[in-house]
């Protein structure tokens, strides 16, 4: 199948087989919704009053932790525009990618390179463009570097395509010696969706995101290929670091079904991190309007969306009649309803911070801070809003190798932030 056919699937066209486990499923008994007036005063309710019934105590609105740290803010890079991703190389520099499709290097000292060139002649930049940049964990050896982004689909026309997402590709390049082109650039999955992240797993297989067009206007109805086994949108994939499919991926052999599928049931993922201590994937998701949410990913899992969630469409209709649960779905680790729109994650595990170890921290766009989350026995207890004095987007999230915590804000103006213990 092209990318044409892909990108152009009917989204009003639902698997039979789906539709049928849906109407037959049993829909777990709970308490009804708490709808009333907002709470702007503890933030517990979307402005319509919408504040959905949680599946157990702290799924929701958890506490403030008990202790926290005292941290100074330093800047180490800016200049960035349309910054999307950042991750550091084996020496301590970071990779940073740019959404119009511009790679670039910060050295250790701050400064900024020019873009890489070598970048692929097709990519989108007018749609959703580039995405992810990550460096292979063998990077000191070969050199390798992984990234994600958009193409139009084939055929297709740019002038009649103003406001179309494109279609995501995975691809493979080497970094050269000179650190300044992008060589040997490989397809390795077309991933049909857009908002590719990626992460390399334990086992050494890629994981990818790869989430249906959304925003404001779009109703979820529109977009039902999460729950597809035919198509990659609404999916987290797994393939390996050649583009071929892994044996034990869930769904392989399976008629009908993609095999580089590995969980399903997903809308708009935008961060991913592995547990320090399970090594599974952690992931944000942004919900329609609310029920954003954080989900720890199991192999074969479907995490329900677009029958279940805890957000409204756009319209502030209910979605499903508002339903938060069934039997064979997933249930998020933790949501947020009103929106804070997470984007990227990551799990503290340095030592320049005793009181947040083992703390998954996560960039909030909407909610113009970086939200702690506290975390037992893969429970969360307690959260957190870190740099609100900021006022600022924040994008991404990762602890460096001298165990600081650096923080990417979003936008035209970005900057690199080290959070450090506080003198």
């Amino acid at each position: 199948m092209n990318r044409t056919t892909m990108f152009v699937r009917a989204a009003c066209v639902v698997l039979a087989a789906g539709a049928a486990a849906a109407q037959t499923a049993r829909v777990i008994p709970r308490p009804p919704a708490q709808v009333g007036p907002p709470k702007p005063e503890d933030g517990s309710a979307a402005p319509d009053g919408y504040a959905p019934s949680p599946e157990w105590l702290g799924q929701t609105r958890a506490p403030r932790p008990a202790k926290s740290a005292e941290f100074d803010v330093i800047t180490v890079a800016e200049g960035l525009s349309g910054v999307f991703c950042f991750d550091f190389l084996p020496d301590g520099r970071m990779i940073v990618g740019e959404r119009p499709g511009r790679i670039k290097i910060v050295a250790k000292d701050g400064k900024v390179s020019e873009p890489l060139s070598g970048m692929p002649a097709d990519l989108f930049a007018r749609g959703q463009g580039l995405f992810e940049v990550r460096p292979d964990r063998a990077f000191a050896t070969n050199r390798t570097i992984y990234l994600t982004y958009t193409v139009l689909p084939e055929g297709s026309n740019p002038a009649a395509l103003p406001r179309s997402p494109g279609v995501l590709l995975v691809a493979s390049a080497k970094l050269s010696t000179d650190d300044r082109t992008l060589e040997g650039l490989k397809v390795l999955l077309n991933a049909e969706g857009t908002s590719g992240r990626l992460i390399q797993a334990p086992d050494g297989t890629l994981l990818i995101t790869s989430t249906v067009p959304g925003g404001v206007g779009t109703n979820v109805i529109d977009w039902p290929q999460p729950q597809q086994f035919d198509s990659n949108m609404g999916k987290i994939l797994r393939i390996n670091t050649d583009g071929s499919i892994p044996k034990d991926n869930p769904f392989v052999g399976r008629s009908g079904a993609r095999p580089e599928i590995y969980a399903l049931g997903f809308r708009d993922s935008q961060g991913m991190a592995i547990h320090p201590r399970t090594g599974m994937l952690w992931l944000s998701d942004h919900g329609p309007r609310g029920g954003d949410e954080i989900n720890a990913v199991g192999k074969g899992k479907n995490y329900g969306f677009p029958v279940i969630g805890y957000g409204r469409d756009y319209s502030g209709k209910p979605i499903n009649g508002d339903k938060t649960a069934q039997d064979g779905m997933e249930q998020p680790v933790y949501f947020w309803t009103p929106d804070i729109a997470p984007a990227g994650i990551a799990f503290y595990t340095g030592k320049l911070f005793p009181a947040w170890q083992g703390d998954l921290f996560v960039s909030a766009l909407l909610g113009r801070s970086l939200v702690r989350l506290v975390l037992k026995d893969d429970r969360v207890i307690a959260e957190q809003r870190l740099l609100t004095d900021l006022n600022a987007r924040i994008r991404g999230v990762a602890e460096g190798p001298d165990g600081a915590l650096y923080v990417l804000t979003d936008g035209n103006t970005a900057k690199i932030l080290k959070l450090v213990p506080k003198k």
